[in-house]
């Protein structure tokens, strides 16, 4: 839903994504600092902290020989905010992000 995004998958592991049950996904939009000041694209002031970013909205569809992974968002102190319903259909997770307990990153875990 959201027009400009990059979404990554990280096994925390050695394992491939489709074996391991410790992943880190990370979903980042457009991002910038309060009061950050811009012409067009150049920056004319940096701004200050806190780091503002946009929350991604999208279907994830992770194909895993897991059948009972637990998905949570992670605040950026990294506690967990909530737990993601998941589902699975013909050996792939499938999950919503950003519509409820909003977040960029997601630890998604073997239970």
């Amino acid at each position: 839903k959201t027009d400009f995004a990059v979404i990554a998958a990280s096994s925390l592991t050695d394992d491939a994504l489709d074996k391991t049950g410790n992943i880190l996904l990370t979903a980042v939009g457009r991002a910038e600092n309060t009061d950050a000041k811009f012409e067009g694209e150049q920056m004319l002031e940096y701004g200050r902290p806190p780091i503002t970013v946009e929350v991604i909205e999208a279907d994830i569809e992770l194909r895993t020989d897991n059948k009972n992974l637990a998905i949570w968002a992670v605040g950026p102190e990294g506690v967990y905010v909530g737990r993601l319903p998941v589902t699975y259909e013909d050996g792939v997770a499938k999950f919503k992000i950003g519509d409820t307990h909003k977040s960029m990153y997601y630890l998604i875990q073997t239970e």
